[in-house]
């Protein structure tokens, strides 16, 4: 399970697209709890060192606390650019959605960023890194908070197995809740041996063309896109043509500095590269139009020009710039554009004939257009809800191999059932997708972008929305906790699929 950012930052800095995932094949061990004492810290004594400590106190107090953090925290200009209204309502989200955050340890600092690692009431780490101005008095830029990869889903809830219909009722019924309140706009699926056993859409694909979705709208997938990419890698090592322990500097010998030579791709399959996120770089920081990023290569400059976070191997950190990377290679590797390298071995095999990575402004049927909360990402607000606007301004030219191509939720399924049959790849490194015992779980979100994709034992949750997370990945901790239970007790029936009706 992933969460999808959280971005407190003005129009620019953080207002593209982010993208977040984690790939899981088991629970993680327990960390400690948030409500456990906080560890020793070594936070900087320095401006922005006191700027994170104050933050975490004023997020644990309430909303009045957290106003007069913002009015002494950011620089007036900022507050203008978006509103403090708007910052305490993502608090509020925040609140609801993780509760209290304890700051366990620093993972990384530079000359604007601190980065934490820290815990939510639920036991999920988060990656938190706070983004400053560069000059004296270091006032705060904003905050990005994303899942930390490999963190697993949470824990099955203990008890019987559901039955079929136990899980399409609560489904049903937590959909139509949200769906009453405005809280989720999108499609759900959920498959069974290749039998559809619920499939429903809700919202509107448009709300200025009053356009319903419907179960074949293409949504947004954020860092969903991030397996194809990771699939792709793992085609190729099969086929010889590349090898996961060669550098990067084997690929990319335009890379600069001393890293290519120290990374590895499995290095960054497994987010250990020290390779930054594209979306701190100083281009969306300074006010860069992501509608100027429309070819892999766009992407991949921006990632060159970025210094390594931390040295290669030494550690894990969610890293958008090393798929961006990955995605390099598959393209240098294969000969081909890299867009096309994912249509041809992956979509086209897996009859996903209703996905692709399309241009922000090419004209798209069925599309979803995505909707946010947040004022800096659109303009005026969207017709059928006051304070809903459309994130396209804030979307890129076209997505990268991080993510940001699009796909049904039908086409999400057809793409696990052939990964799962081994139809796609093979080998020891697919090993945790293919066969019976496979799994895959898979998040992203950003700002009107949430997606989820589940495939566990005969299962398969797809959960699409076009709206901010938490509206599709919220379902992880629901219905896909009753899928897996579900899941594990069809493996331990000794029957393919553990029939329970």
């Amino acid at each position: 399970m992933a969460a999808g950012i959280r971005s407190l930052a003005p129009r620019g800095a953080l207002a593209a697209l982010g993208l977040v995932a984690a790939l899981v094949s088991g629970p993680a061990p327990r960390a400690a709890s948030a409500s456990d004492p906080p560890a020793a810290l070594e936070i900087p004594e320095t401006p922005p060192g006191r700027r994170v400590r104050d933050y975490f106190a004023a997020f644990a107090r309430d909303e009045a606390a957290m106003r007069a953090y913002f009015e002494a925290n950011v620089s007036a200009d900022d507050l203008a650019r978006r509103p403090l209204a708007d910052r305490l309502e993502v608090w509020r989200e925040m609140r609801a959605e993780h509760g209290r955050l304890a700051a366990r340890r620093v993972a990384g600092t530079g000359p604007d960023f601190i980065e934490i690692e820290a815990e939510n009431a639920h036991g999920v780490r988060l990656a938190m890194r706070f983004l400053f101005s560069p000059e004296p008095p270091h006032t705060l830029r904003g905050i990005r908070v994303e899942d930390l990869a490999g963190a697993g889903p949470p824990p099955a809830p203990a008890g019987p197995p559901p039955s079929d219909e136990a899980i399409v009722e609560a489904l049903g019924a937590e959909l139509d809740s949200l769906s009453a309140a405005d809280a989720f706009s999108g499609v759900a699926l959920l498959d069974r041996d290749g039998k559809t056993i619920y499939a429903r859409a809700f919202g509107l694909a448009s709300r200025e063309e009053r356009r319903p979705n419907t179960l074949e709208t293409r949504f947004n997938l954020g860092s969903i896109n991030k397996i194809f990419t990771h699939v792709a890698v793992l085609q190729l090592a099969a086929e010889g043509r590349l090898r996961l322990d060669d550098t990067v500097d084997r690929w990319l010998p335009d890379y600069p500095g001393e890293a290519g030579a120290k990374i590895t791709l499995r290095m960054l399959l497994d987010h250990r590269g020290g390779v930054p996120d594209v979306f701190a770089s100083p281009y969306f920081r300074d006010g860069g139009d992501p509608g100027r990023l429309r070819t892999h290569a766009d992407w991949y400059a921006l990632v060159r020009a970025m210094p390594l976070d931390f040295e290669p191997g030494t550690r894990q950190a969610y890293s958008n710039g090393g798929f961006v990377l990955l995605g390099e290679v598959v393209a240098r590797a294969s000969g081909r554009d890299y867009h096309d390298v994912v249509r041809e071995r992956i979509y086209r095999p897996a009859g996903m004939t209703r996905s692709d990575s399309y241009a922000r402004d090419a004209r798209v049927p069925d599309r979803a257009r995505p909707y946010t909360r947040g004022a800096e990402h659109g303009g005026g607000a969207a017709p059928g809800g006051p304070s809903w606007r459309d994130a396209t301004p804030g979307l890129p030219g076209r997505g990268s191999a991080a993510g940001g191509g699009y796909a049904t939720a039908g086409d999400l399924v057809r793409f696990a059932r052939a990964l799962r049959s081994g139809a796609l790849v093979r080998g020891p490194d697919a090993a945790r997708f293919v066969g019976p015992q496979g799994a895959l779980g898979i998040a992203g979100g950003s700002p009107g972008v949430n997606a989820l994709l589940i495939s566990e034992g005969p299962y398969t949750l797809v959960v699409l929305a076009n709206q901010d997370p938490p509206a599709a990945e919220r379902f992880a901790r629901t219905a896909g906790a009753m899928v897996r239970r579900a899941a594990a007790a069809a493996a331990g029936s000794g029957g393919p699929t553990g029939a329970r009706r």
